[in-house]
């Protein structure tokens, strides 16, 4: 069960990668726009892709805590 726990958590933190490379680029499609409706709505569209990064991080940490001294 740990394994897969472990597993899982990996999966969740590279879905969070992939999606927040995802939102780098719509922000960088959005930044070269003339300044628009459209580019705002890309904004905020890749702002929405980065809180589902944290959100899939989130339940990554949920899965499997952070290890650790402080």
């Amino acid at each position: 069960m740990v394994k897969e726990d472990a597993r899982k958590a990996a999966e969740l933190r590279a879905g969070a990668a992939r999606v927040r490379s995802a939102a780098d680029a719509l922000k960088d499609r959005a930044d070269a726009l003339p300044r628009s409706f459209q580019r705002r709505l890309l904004k905020l569209q890749a702002g929405i892709l980065r809180e589902g990064a944290a959100n899939l991080d989130d339940k990554a940490l949920e899965i499997e805590p952070a290890r650790g001294e402080a």
